[in-house]
């Protein structure tokens, strides 16, 4: 018989899954696409683009891991930008997210350019802890 081993969380997929499910109805159209990476054919022509990245933290063994989460959002414009990443913030502070037991020590808004596609990006950080699973 092999021994049992734990398995860490995965709240930043826990996380786009719930924003997958909210965000269209808190969002004027086109509703952002949600994922874990942004399309490579993305252009400022696509609707907004939410992306969710585990940027990795501490972790308790064998109990918690506590990874960073990063959500950035590529729109056309700054306003739809921080806009969409303002409620995407608004909901993992205020709605409990399945597979994450908390959602802590979140950053302010974050502009910035992608020189790749001239989309205009709006980035925060949460920290988000999660139980470890058995395997």
């Amino acid at each position: 018989m092999s021994k049992p081993y734990r398995l860490p969380g995965d709240p930043a997929k826990a996380i786009k899954d719930h924003l997958a499910s909210v965000l269209p109805g808190l969002v004027s159209a086109p509703a952002p696409t949600v994922g874990m990476g942004l399309p490579s054919s993305w252009s400022t022509a696509s609707p907004p683009a939410v992306v969710v990245f585990d940027d990795t933290g501490p972790v308790q063994w064998p109990v918690t891991t506590s990874p960073t989460i990063r959500v950035t959002v590529w729109a056309n414009g700054r306003d739809r930008s921080r806009t969409i990443a303002g409620r995407c913030l608004g909901v993992l502070l205020a709605h409990r997210v399945p597979g994450v037991s908390t959602i802590t020590q979140p950053t302010s808004l974050l502009e910035a350019v992608d020189g790749n596609n001239n989309g205009l990006m709006c980035s925060f950080t949460v920290r988000a802890l999660a139980r470890t699973t058995a395997a």
